[in-house]
């Protein structure tokens, strides 16, 4: 343990002391650079390239590090004023490397201060806070210590002069330069890198020859004198394609062919009628317009795609939470949707039984992220909170389900960028509402299946406690119709004792049904196949309501196909056929009922017309819900529960059931079931397809 804590600060001094040497080597080339775009006889690079590296560096680096950035950029720009062969005094470099080392200090002190850790120059106020810190207030260090120490140590110097080009050049060089290394990451060419590359390729060389048309002539007239504002639209092109990144590649293009034309005299500025210092301001005002237009433009376009993709994202979660009602299942995923594409880390949790509190979600998580919590959690906050470290920012929004706060959404970025609060804030508001709306869901499910539960089993009990006495009640209307048979009773008392044993005979079917209805909630419906004579079957139970269909006024009628016997369940099929004969007797009194038996393709189809009231359009499918009718119950009666046993017992052998009706014309209620060899023991019959 103690080696690893030992190995961390030597590796990490190991890549400052690497990332030190690499900004040394290249501050002192882009410097040699910088130091060839001179127009003369004006003494001044027209663009100070290591200003924009230098601050790049600095915010893509920790604090940490900037001891030893500062001391590599004091060194290289020593090293390249003796290389250079400035007729300068030693004491005048250092202060011209201490002015370069002031001037990247402040710019990256101020835009981490004001605009934030992690600037990718994808929001409008990072662009202003590198034209504001970094190219214009920054520079104003550079520009007043390096002209005073020119002006001690040269006779020919110009205060005035030397400062306003100093400080043009030094900000133009971080308006420029800095955008390349601030947006050339390996996230900027996610996804389809490739793709990506040899766009950004093509449309720098398309950039590239046109800055050329441009800038090349030697002695432009006329309207191309005039054509420097033609590059606009190659910028644009980077602008829109590719955001930031499109935008600063190609403007840094435009900029060094702009540079290189104008420094041999071509061009509508190296060719312009006016003093050199009056060629290199408008050559800077015009490459610093390009560049800050490129910018804010794609600044507005990356701001338009990433609230795109935050509304693409909530979409998705919100696919993911309506998918399931289990929130343990649920929540993870969308903590793995949500990391890494609107943060790093993000956890969930919610208050267990025990009234504590229970992570049910984490993704990107860790120790050192959930240590920035203390204090903060618990207890479980009110409303959304933000706030940021020096790690990074961290969001919590509640988690309210029935009124109250269940749990506590956290979200968390290790970079700290001020603009990005807000969107956070909202991002995680947005989410917790769905979280939310998800928990009081399941907890709603999870209460409504209890009480469904509970009813049920309150039914069975009921159920069996009333089928006892009812049986033995049955029994004894036998016992009584046969004693009152052998008494030779008046027909008016055999009658009365008659209607009674009805009664109950319904009372016991419905008490059955119920049973049945607890039996498919549960998944117990049993089938106890046998051969079964389809037509013999048909004709039995019709058979059964002739006394009374002969009491509602209605004329039974058959036709019946020869149809091969069936392996049914002869007790279920029974049952539903009884179910729709007393349908159609109840709704269709008075006016005949025709029971059709025919065969087709492997199939048996039973259909049960009538001519009674008919049912409405809307209510063709609802009628095979439990519990539902077609019209009121009250005119008449019934539970709602014949024609969904019909449909359950019909899709347990492998069938279906429909009706056929219009409102006044009657209705015809078709049961398709399968005939054919008997299944397999253990295996399910293999059916064809209805017809």
């Amino acid at each position: 343990m103690n080696s690893d804590a030992t190995a961390r600060p030597a590796s990490f001094w190991n890549e400052t002391w690497f990332h030190a040497l690499v900004l040394g080597i290249a501050f002192f080339a882009t410097g040699r650079l910088a130091n060839q775009l001179v127009l003369p006889p004006h003494p001044s690079s027209m663009l100070w390239l290591p200003s924009g590296l230098s601050l790049a560096f600095l915010l893509r680096s920790p604090p940490r590090r900037w001891p030893a950035l500062l001391a590599a950029l004091f060194v290289a720009e020593l090293f390249s004023v003796h290389v250079h062969g400035f007729p300068i005094p030693v004491w005048v470099s250092s202060v011209w490397g201490l002015a370069n080392c002031l001037r990247a200090l402040s710019g990256a002190w101020l835009m981490r201060r004001f605009v934030g850790t992690s600037v990718r120059l994808s929001r409008r106020c990072e662009i202003a806070g590198l034209l504001v810190f970094g190219g214009l207030v920054s520079p104003l260090v550079s520009a007043t210590l390096g002209s005073l120490g020119y002006l001690f140590s040269s006779e020919s110097a110009s205060f005035g002069g030397d400062w306003v080009n100093w400080w043009l050049s030094d900000g133009l060089g971080t308006i420029l330069v800095a955008p390349l290394l601030l947006t050339w990451t390996p996230t900027a060419f996610r996804p389809k890198r490739l793709r990506r590359l040899v766009e950004l390729g093509g449309m720098l060389a398309l950039t590239a020859l046109g800055a050329h048309f441009i800038f090349g002539h030697t002695a432009p007239v006329g309207v191309r004198a005039s054509l420097a504002y033609a590059s606009f639209p190659f910028v644009l092109w980077g602008a829109l394609r590719l955001g930031p990144l499109g935008a600063a590649s190609t403007s840094a293009v435009v900029s060094l062919v702009a540079l290189g034309h104008t420094t041999l005299g071509q061009g509508p500025f190296g060719a312009l009628a006016a003093s050199a210092p009056e060629k290199v301001f408008s050559l800077q005002l015009f490459l610093a317009i390009l560049g800050l237009t490129a910018l804010s433009l794609a600044a507005v376009v990356s701001e338009r795609w990433r609230s795109e993709e935050l509304q693409s994202l909530l979409a998705e979660a919100g696919a993911v939470l309506a998918a399931s009602l289990n929130v343990h299942e649920t929540f993870p995923r969308v903590a793995r949707l949500v990391v890494p594409r609107a943060c790093v880390g993000c956890a969930v949790w919610l208050v267990g039984e025990n009234g504590l509190l229970e992570r049910v979600a984490q993704d990107g998580w860790s120790a050192a992220r959930e240590a920035r919590l203390r204090g903060h959690l618990p207890p479980l906050p009110d409303s959304v909170k933000c706030w940021s470290t020096q790690e990074g920012t961290v969001v919590l929004a509640p988690l309210r389900a029935l009124g109250r706060v269940q749990g506590v959404l956290v979200l968390m970025r290790d970079a700290r960028a001020h603009s990005e609060e807000r969107e956070a804030l909202a991002l995680a508001r947005e989410l917790a509402l769905r979280c939310g709306m998800a928990l009081e869901s399941a907890r709603l499910y999870t209460e409504a299946q209890q009480a469904i539960e509970a009813r049920n089993e309150f039914i069975a009990i009921a159920a069996h406690e009333l089928r006892t006495p009812l049986t033995a009640l049955s029994l004894r209307m036998r016992s009584l119709e046969t004693l009152l048979r052998r008494e030779q009773a008046s027909g008016a008392a055999l009658e009365k004792v008659h209607a009674t044993s009805r009664q109950l005979g319904r009372l016991g079917q419905l008490v059955e049904r119920v049973l049945d209805v607890g039996h498919i909630t549960t998944g117990r419906l049993e089938l106890h196949r046998e051969q079964v004579d389809v037509s013999g079957l048909v004709e039995q139970v019709v058979e059964s309501f002739t006394e009374e269909a002969s009491r509602a006024g209605s004329a039974l009628r058959v036709e019946a196909e020869a149809v091969p016997s069936a392996w049914w369940d002869r007790g279920r099929v029974e049952q539903a056929l009884v179910n729709l004969l007393a349908n159609a007797l109840k709704f269709g009194a008075g006016n005949p009922i025709e029971v059709l038996v025919s065969h087709e393709d492997g199939w048996a189809r039973i259909a049960v017309r009538d001519h009674g009231i008919g049912i409405a359009p809307q209510a063709l499918e609802r009628i095979f819900e439990r519990f539902e009718r077609a019209v009121s119950s009250r005119k008449y009666g019934g539970l709602g529960l014949g024609l969904f046993l019909a449909r359950q017992i019909a899709e347990s052998h492998g069938g279906t059931i429909h009706v056929e009706s219009r409102p006044g014309q009657g209705s015809t209620f078709v049961l398709q079931l399968p005939v054919g060899a008997q299944p397999l023991a253990g295996e399910e019959p293999v059916h064809p397809a209805p017809v």
